[in-house]
């Protein structure tokens, strides 16, 4: 198979599909079998499924039952199951309770505009990733911590085995702007497929069981595969992640005296390893340089946008501008509460390619609010883990802020999963902090 698609990947042939598909379930099943209770194999099979069911996007993305796909059915299934799984007082979780505000508003706007059942979409999405985060943080209870994670990195196996068959079939997809190549494994986007390639990064990462020659091994490849997916967003949220990877590898081998000077050289390291990558696809970066000269002047309507203006950041500005200024043109309880969640899809051809202009569009202030509130809520839970996961988690964090600023990791399932899995292991390692200073603490009773 060789040439690019531009609209949309090319999918791999579906007899070879089928059969590496029916080959991955086979490791997919052991690792089932090496954790313990129904969490621990609920995120497994979850995960491993939704990367299977997207490969096979030319079938699973088309409209079956109700307008819905069987990959939106299948998300739907998993929330429901999930939502079977979990034990009620867990729901309950103080962290979550932004997660229900933004519910709430969703129907509120929902029914101020099109009706309730626009909100679905929104509601499904909010569960599929309260039951994701629930149930890592019971696996990591049940399974002793971080041991959970190196069966977990069974369930992103299909994603580095597609990839590679991609490139040996020549299965490649075409930027829509600049023409450069995408290596996805025949998934449908290098969007998606690049954010559950950070998602196999960081899970990576966590894995700290797994022998340090093979885990740095797996970083490299990890890293190599972002590039070839060569979706610039993530190329950039990851290295943060990736750096502090090789500083807390690091750091902790020397005396503290010499921790600050290896920090500076460390960074100087990765800067130049950031020029690096940027000089291998120079095409791609020197837009950022172009925008950052003069980011004012691209506020502004549409209409005012020059030919060239509309390709910058592969249209990001042009698009932004187009939410921002219809937005504004909206009412009063438009702002506050937006025009309903997926309204977008009414007006504009292209999704806005930035969580909180997203927000803002669809749940107004409001939704800007809560989301801010949200994402903070869940930082904060890293902030208070122990010193050895706390650097890792704060940087994982910031990397799933930064994919939100340029893509909408929100809205892709692809993006629940890596949060899930990051705020389920950032509310585990935070109570077992909180539970060991607890047992620290002098007894207050009468001797």
């Amino acid at each position: 198979m060789g040439g690019g698609n531009i609209g949309g990947a090319p999918s791999l042939p579906l007899p070879i599909l089928a059969l590496v598909a029916v080959l991955l379930a086979v490791p997919m099943i052991l690792a089932l079998k090496s954790v313990q209770g129904y969490p621990a194999r609920f995120v497994i099979l979850a995960i491993w499924l939704r990367y299977i069911m997207s490969a096979f996007h030319e079938i699973t993305f088309a409209p079956v039952v109700a307008g819905l796909s069987l990959n939106a059915l299948g998300s739907v299934a998993i929330a429901g199951i999930g939502l079977l799984l979990v034990a009620p007082r867990h729901f309950l979780l103080k962290p979550l309770m932004p997660v229900y505000a933004l519910i709430l508003l969703s129907l509120i706007s929902a029914a101020a505009n099109d009706g309730l059942f626009t909100a679905l979409n929104a509601a499904v999405k909010h569960i599929y990733f309260m039951v994701l985060m629930i149930a890592v943080y019971r696996a990591l209870l049940e399974n002793g911590g971080a041991r959970f994670f190196a069966p977990l990195l069974w369930a992103f196996a299909p994603l580095l085995v597609f990839q590679l068959l991609s490139i040996g079939l020549g299965a490649v997809k075409a930027s829509e702007f600049d023409g450069s190549s995408s290596y996805i494994g025949g998934y449908n986007h290098e969007a998606t497929f690049s954010i559950a390639m950070a998602t196999f990064f960081l899970v990576a990462c966590f894995a700290v069981t797994l022998q340090r020659v093979i885990q740095l091994l797996l970083f490299a490849v990890l890293l190599g595969g972002i590039i070839l997916a060569n979706y610039r967003t993530t190329m950039l949220a990851v290295l943060p992640l990736a750096a502090i990877q090789v500083v807390s590898s690091t750091m902790f081998s020397f005396v503290r005296e010499q921790r600050v000077i290896l920090a500076i050289i460390l960074s100087l390291l990765t800067l130049m390893g950031i020029a690096v990558l940027a000089g291998f696809s120079a095409e791609r970066f020197n837009d950022l340089a172009v925008f950052f000269g003069d980011p004012g002047q691209y506020i502004k309507p549409q209409a005012e946008f020059s030919f060239d203006e509309r390709r910058l950041l592969s249209g990001r500005l042009y698009i932004w501008s187009g939410y921002l200024y219809a937005w504004l043109d909206g009412s009063t309880l438009n702002h506050l509460i937006g025009f309903g969640p997926d309204s977008w899809e009414e007006l504009f051809k292209v999704y806005p390619h930035n969580t909180i202009v997203a927000y803002l569009y669809e749940l107004g202030w409001a939704g800007v609010f809560l989301l801010i509130i949200f994402w903070i809520s869940m930082a904060k839970l890293a902030m208070r883990a122990p010193v050895e996961d706390r650097a890792t988690l704060i940087f994982a964090h910031l990397s799933f802020l930064f994919m939100n600023l340029s893509t909408m990791a929100m809205w892709q399932i692809e993006g629940v999963i890596f949060y899930a899995i990051l705020c389920g292991f950032s509310l585990f390692r935070k109570v077992e902090t909180g539970a060991i200073r607890s047992q620290l603490k002098p007894s207050l009773r009468p001797v």
